[in-house]
């Protein structure tokens, strides 16, 4: 008897631990990781002003949507403007203007003399009905 209550304690401690915190409640899929997001850049072969220009794309591979997602960008250079429809520059990070759902991408355009860096530093993961788990690095941080 004491074998079995020592098994479903460690059964209920395994389901407390590793349970949501927080004011968020995920449903459905587990929590996203940064890595999650894909990014990739490509040269379009069109020349702007003398520089080549690229194209950026951001992909969400996770189940739950990602909002505030946050990229290093090096205020973003460029010799053309840059759709503020798709990417907000900010100092040296950018964000998405918008929601990246599962399987959606977001695309823009820049021209510069060099390719830029655009590592994904934060998102905020939405999954159910409220605001889940924020992600900075590869930590989760629970709202």
């Amino acid at each position: 008897m004491a074998a079995k209550a020592g098994v479903l304690l460690g059964v209920v401690a395994v389901i407390c631990c590793h349970a949501p915190t927080g004011n968020a409640q995920q449903k459905g899929p587990g929590p996203c990781h940064l890595s999650d997001i894909k990014v990739w850049q490509e040269k379009t072969g069109k020349v702007v002003k003398g520089q080549p220009q690229y194209r950026v794309t951001f992909e969400n591979l996770c189940e739950c949507p990602q909002d505030y997602v946050d990229v290093r960008c090096n205020r973003l250079p460029s010799v053309e403007p840059v759709d503020s429809r798709q990417i907000k520059v900010m100092d040296e990070l950018c964000m998405l203007a918008t929601t990246l759902f599962k399987g959606s991408k977001i695309s823009f355009t820049y021209a510069w003399k060099t390719p830029q860096d655009f590592t994904v530093v934060s998102a905020t993961s939405l999954c159910g009905e409220g605001a889940g788990p924020s992600l900075q690095g590869d930590a989760l941080l629970e709202n």
